[in-house]
C-alpha cells in the first residue's frame, strides 16, 4: 500500500537581516539518519519553498550544508521559470547549485525585448549553473524558440544559438560568449561577445540590420543602434546608406510616464543625390535635395480633467512617403505603431497637405472645451504661404441635455484665427444654440425635431485698400427625423449560428435652411458658403443580426446590411427654368449600399448609384474577400466612376502551395489607361518558430525586392 510522509524543515538563514524559510519536502518514503543528519527522500519527492518547487526521484538533504542532492529527471520551478535536468545539487539558503543536462523553459512574458509575450525560449546546456534564485550559468549551451528534443546532443531545431559559455545575470542580461548562429547544425555565423536581454525590458545593445534594394535607390544596409537610457525613456537610431541615394539618418525616441503620459517621435533625413523625374506620375517635380519626415504625437495629462495632445507631421515632399516604405520608420509601420499605442495613426499617404496639431481637452458635466493650434503642412509646391492656418482654435459646447419639459438644448462655440502669410486672414467666431424635443408617441417611432440658430461674426484684415471689416452672418436650420423600426427572430440553427434577427428600419429626414447672401463674407472653410437647402431625405435600411454561441456565451454580428435611400429638393422643382431646353432635377441619384460579412470567412460589400436623368449607372464599387483559417485567401476590389473617370480593379491571392509554403500576389490594374499601376509578388514560408518572405514590388516608376526573415521569439532581418 503507497503512502506519502511529509516533513517540514526550518532552515534559519546566517544573515538576521533576511526572514526565516520554511521548506517542506514530501515522498512516498523518508528516511532520516541522525548520526550524520541526512535525510533520504524517495518517490515522488516534492520539495517546496516560497516561491520555489523542486520535483525529482531521489534527493537527498545535508542538515550541516543546507545542501540537497537530487536525482531524476528533475524539474525545479521558480517565478514561471522552469529547469529540468538528469541529477544535480541545490543549496537551500543559497539558492546555489548544479544540474546536469539541463533545460531551461523562460516563462512567456518573461523575455521583453529578445522574445515575444507568448514565446516560450529554450536554454539547453551539457551543465547548468544556479548561482542564485534569478541568475543562471549554462555551459556549452544553446538557445531558442523553436521546438527541442532532449537530451541535447540529439537536438538540431530549425535554428539556434550555439555558445561555449552563457550567464544570465539578475540585472536581465544574457552574456554570452564565442557564440554562433546555426541553421539545422550548420553555423552561418559566428560573434567572441554577444549581450541580450531576457529579462529585462529594454537593452542597449545593436539590432539586427536591414538590407535594402531597389532600382532607384540601389544595393544598402541598415544598422539599427537602441539606447535604453533608463526605464521611462528609449531611443533607435536608424544610420541607412545606399549608393544611389546617399546616407539617410533616421531617429526613433520614446518615454512613458505614466500609462496616459506618454510620446513618440520619428524623424528621417536625407540629402538626395537623385534628382526627381516625376516620381509617382502626379505632375510635380521635386527640386529639393534635402529630405526628410518628421512625426510625433504626445498625451499628457496637466491636471485631472485637463489633457493635452500634440500630433506632429512635417514632410519634405510628398514622393518621400512612397519612395521610402521600408523598414520601421517607413509609412505602414509608422502608422500601425501610432496607432497601436495612441490610438491615432497618420493621414493617407496622398494627402495634398499634412496636418499637425496641438489640442487640450477640459470636459466636466454636460460641458466640453478644447483649445487648439494647428499647422496645414502643404504638399503643392508655391502654396504654403496662401495654406490658412487655425492658429488659435477654441471650442465649447454643452452636450444635448435636458433643458426644460420635453425640451433639450445644446450649445456650440466656435472660434478660430484664421492665419497666413499671403492674402486676407482674420477672426471668425460662431455661436450654435440648438433646440430640439424628440416625443416618445410610440415606441416603434423614433421622432426628433430640431432648430438651430447660426449667428457668425468676422473681423478681416483684407490686407488691400479696404483694411479691416466687420462682418456679421445670421441663418437658422430646421431638422426633422421621423423612423420606425420592425424587427422579427428566427430560430436557426446551421453554421454554427444560433438564430437570427431581421430589422428594418424605413427613415425620413426633412432639412431647411433658407438662402443669405454671403458674398461679401471671407472665405475661410466651406462653412462660410452655407447654400440654402429645403430638401427631403428618404431611405430604408434593413440588417440580418446572427446569434453566434462563443463558449459558455454569445457573441452577435451584422450578417446582412442593406441600406437605399434618395433625396428630393424643393428648391430644385421649384426653379425657374432659364430656357426651354433647360429642366429640373429635382431626384437625387438613388445610392444603393450592401454588405455581407462572417467573420474569418467572407467579406462582400457593394455600392452603386444610379441617375435618373439620362446618365443611367453613375458609380458602382465592389470588395470581396473570402479566407479560410490556414491563412489563405482570394479578393478583390473593382472601383468605376463615370463623372471621376475612374476604372479600376485591384485583385489579391493568397494560397499555400506546400505545407508551409505560400505564395500570395496583388495589383493593381486601371483598366481605363490598360495599364498596371503597381503590384507586389510574395515568395513566403512559415514554421514552428520562424518565417520568411521573399517580395517583388513594381510599378512603373522602380521595381525593388526585398527580403524578411523573422526568428518567432527573436526578432526579424531584412526589409
Amino acid at each position: 500500500m503507497r503512502f506519502l510522509l511529509s516533513f517540514l524543515l526550518l532552515v534559519y538563514l546566517v544573515s538576521p537581516s533576511l526572514a526565516r524559510e520554511v521548506w517542506q519536502i514530501r515522498a512516498q518514503r523518508l528516511f532520516y539518519y541522525s548520526q550524520t543528519q541526512v535525510f533520504i527522500a524517495e518517490g515522488e519527492v516534492v520539495i517546496k519553498g516560497e516561491d520555489f518547487k523542486v520535483f525529482c526521484k531521489r534527493a537527498r538533504y545535508e542538515f550541516k550544508t543546507k545542501t540537497v542532492f537530487l536525482w531524476g529527471p528533475l524539474t525545479i520551478s521558480t517565478d514561471g521559470d522552469k529547469l529540468e535536468g538528469e541529477a544535480g545539487w541545490l543549496n537551500l539558503e543559497t539558492y546555489r547549485g548544479e544540474i546536469q543536462n539541463g533545460h531551461l523553459f523562460l516563462r512567456p512574458g518573461r523575455v521583453k525585448a529578445l522574445a515575444l509575450s507568448q514565446t516560450t525560449v529554450h536554454v539547453l546546456a551539457k551543465r547548468m549553473e544556479m548561482l542564485g534564485k534569478d541568475r543562471y550559468q549554462a555551459h556549452q549551451a544553446l538557445i531558442t524558440t523553436c521546438q527541442v528534443c532532449y537530451p541535447q546532443k540529439n537536438c538540431s531545431p530549425d535554428w539556434s544559438f550555439r555558445c561555449r559559455k552563457l550567464e544570465i545575470t539578475p540585472a536581465g542580461k544574457a552574456k554570452a560568449r564565442h557564440l554562433t548562429f546555426d541553421v539545422k547544425n550548420l553555423p552561418l555565423a559566428y560573434s567572441p561577445y554577444v549581450s541580450l536581454s531576457v529579462k529585462a525590458e529594454r537593452h542597449s545593445g545593436f539590432l539586427l540590420p536591414r538590407l535594402a534594394h531597389g532600382s532607384r535607390e540601389g544595393t544598402g544596409l541598415e544598422a539599427p543602434f537602441f539606447w535604453d537610457v533608463n526605464d521611462s525613456l528609449d531611443f533607435t537610431f536608424y544610420p541607412l546608406y545606399t549608393h544611389k541615394r546617399g546616407f539617410m539618418m533616421g531617429l526613433e525616441g520614446n518615454y512613458a510616464l505614466t500609462d496616459f503620459d506618454r510620446g513618440t517621435f520619428r524623424i528621417r533625413y536625407l540629402k538626395d543625390r537623385l534628382e526627381d523625374n516625376d516620381y509617382n506620375n502626379d505632375g510635380i517635380i521635386r527640386d529639393n535635395e534635402k529630405r526628410y519626415w518628421i512625426t510625433a504625437k504626445i498625451n499628457q495629462r496637466l491636471a485631472p480633467g485637463w489633457e493635452l495632445f500634440l500630433d506632429l507631421d512635417l514632410l519634405s515632399d510628398k514622393d518621400f512617403l512612397y519612395e521610402f516604405m521600408g523598414g520601421d520608420l517607413g509609412f505602414e509601420r509608422s502608422h500601425a505603431s501610432y496607432l497601436e499605442r495612441f490610438g491615432r495613426g497618420l493621414e493617407e499617404k496622398n494627402t495634398s497637405y499634412r496636418t499637425s496639431r496641438l489640442w487640450l481637452n477640459h470636459a466636466r458635466g454636460h460641458y466640453f472645451l478644447q483649445t487648439s493650434a494647428t499647422y496645414y503642412d502643404s504638399q503643392l509646391p508655391g502654396r504654403q504661404d496662401e495654406t490658412l492656418e487655425p492658429l488659435p482654435h477654441l471650442y465649447l459646447s454643452r452636450l444635448t441635455s435636458p433643458l426644460f419639459g420635453p425640451l433639450n438644448l445644446r450649445y456650440q462655440q466656435d472660434y478660430v484665427y484664421w492665419w497666413r502669410e499671403e492674402d486676407f486672414r482674420g477672426h471668425r467666431l460662431e455661436l450654435a444654440p440648438m433646440l430640439s424635443i424628440a416625443p416618445n408617441f410610440w415606441t416603434p417611432l423614433d421622432l426628433r425635431i430640431s432648430y438651430l440658430l447660426r449667428h457668425t461674426l468676422y473681423w478681416v484684415n483684407w490686407r488691400d485698400q479696404r483694411g479691416h471689416e466687420y462682418l456679421t452672418r445670421t441663418l437658422y436650420e430646421i431638422e426633422g427625423l421621423a423612423g420606425m423600426n420592425f424587427s422579427r427572430i428566427y430560430h436557426f440553427s446551421g453554421f454554427g449560428l444560433q438564430g437570427l434577427k431581421h430589422v428594418l428600419r424605413p427613415e425620413i429626414r426633412y432639412f431647411y435652411r433658407p438662402p443669405v447672401n454671403q458674398k461679401d463674407l471671407p472665405e475661410f472653410t466651406l462653412l462660410d458658403r452655407l447654400e440654402p437647402v429645403n430638401r427631403l431625405d428618404y431611405g430604408i435600411l434593413q440588417f440580418i443580426t446572427a446569434k453566434k454561441k462563443e463558449g459558455n456565451s454569445f457573441g452577435y454580428f451584422d450578417l446582412v446590411r442593406l441600406w437605399v435611400h434618395q433625396s428630393y429638393d424643393f428648391r430644385e422643382a421649384t426653379r425657374e427654368l432659364k430656357s426651354a431646353e433647360e429642366q429640373r432635377r429635382p431626384f437625387s441619384d438613388l445610392y444603393l449600399e450592401g454588405e455581407i460579412r462572417f467573420p474569418g470567412r467572407l467579406y462582400l460589400r457593394s455600392t452603386t448609384s444610379y441617375n435618373f436623368y439620362g446618365l443611367g449607372w453613375v458609380t458602382a464599387n465592389i470588395s470581396a474577400d473570402l479566407r479560410n483559417p490556414k491563412g489563405e485567401y482570394v479578393g478583390f476590389d473593382y472601383r468605376w466612376d463615370k463623372a471621376r473617370k475612374i476604372d479600376q480593379l485591384n485583385f489579391r491571392f493568397r494560397k499555400n502551395i506546400y505545407r508551409g509554403f505560400f505564395t500570395s500576389y496583388r495589383v493593381q490594374y486601371s483598366l481605363r489607361q490598360d495599364e498596371i499601376s503597381g503590384s507586389e509578388l510574395d515568395l513566403e514560408y512559415r514554421a514552428w518558430c520562424w518565417w520568411a518572405i521573399f517580395r517583388i514590388f513594381h510599378n512603373p516608376d522602380e521595381t525593388r525586392y526585398s527580403f524578411y526573415i523573422n526568428l518567432i521569439g527573436i526578432g526579424g532581418w531584412g526589409r
